[in-house]
């Protein structure tokens, strides 16, 4: 049974979500990508979606139906699960054939900014140490893997794909009573600060390591001279929304992926 379409109603500023974009391209890059009518075909040997999905820049000229299908065979050449993620810049229809021809909803998710005109306060427990660094270590990456529960092989991409970052970086790591229960990374490109894989260990929640995280990596964005943040929650994850919102974060635009049927 196919899903519904999800085109999106409500017109987007167009120029601001190719702006968000084109910074969390950069952010987190693919280690291919090929150009397709107006859509990138990113791959990362299927570590996130974000790195593995057809994503639009423009729309495409291609009838619908051809362009799920080119798609579909680049990625199933590569190797990997066909994904599409319809943004606002898709143009209408595409979603809608995707629909049709079965293809199921997969992670809606929100994109959502804050502004950094003020400066930004340092909340959260104070025995939490946030520590950064400009470039990825071995205990970054081992440790983060584990944060996100990764297998080895998404471990050794995770590392690839950082170390191809080439805007401003800083990788996070918390430290409660000396020991590492959080972990992020904040990217920094012409006046915005994206906060990216931001993950804190089960046992240390509720005692305000999330918060300082955030606000940490929001307060090296603005001495990077960013004037806003933006980061990408899942719309299920109710709990980072809402701390975002009490954060000053604001809903942009959504997005979500699209994936074939099993026995397509």
């Amino acid at each position: 049974m196919s899903t519904p379409a999800m085109d999106d109603p409500a017109p987007a500023d167009l120029a601001l979500v190719r702006d968000l974009e084109e910074r969390l391209f950069n952010a987190w890059p693919a280690l291919q990508t090929i150009h397709l009518d107006g859509w990138l075909v990113r791959m990362a040997r299927g570590h996130t979606k974000r790195a593995n999905a057809a994503s639009p820049w423009f729309p495409s000229t291609l009838p619908a139906d051809e362009l799920i299908q080119a798609v579909k065979a680049l990625y199933r050449k590569a190797g990997i699960e066909p994904m599409v993620r319809i943004t606002p810049l898709a143009g209408a229809g595409i979603d809608s054939a995707l629909a049709a021809a079965g293809w199921t909803l997969y992670d809606p998710t929100r994109v959502m900014t804050a502004s950094l005109a003020d400066r930004v306060a340092l909340k959260g427990a104070p025995a939490i140490a946030l520590v950064l660094a400009e470039e990825p270590s071995v205990d970054w990456i081992e440790g983060a893997a584990g944060a996100y529960e990764l297998a080895d092989w998404q471990r050794d991409v995770l590392a690839e794909i950082v170390a191809s970052i080439r805007v401003d970086a800083a990788f996070a790591t918390l430290y409660l009573d000396r020991q590492p229960v959080g972990y992020g990374l904040g990217v920094a490109e012409r006046g915005y600060v994206g906060l990216y894989d931001l993950a804190v260990a089960t046992a240390a929640r509720g005692q305000g390591v999330g918060t300082r995280l955030v606000t940490g990596l929001m307060h090296w964005g603005r001495s990077k001279g960013a004037h806003t943040a933006y980061l990408q929650v899942r719309e299920a994850n109710d709990r980072a929304r809402a701390l975002y919102g009490r954060l000053g974060f604001e809903e942009v635009y959504g997005y979500h992926c699209r994936r074939p049927p099993v026995r397509s």
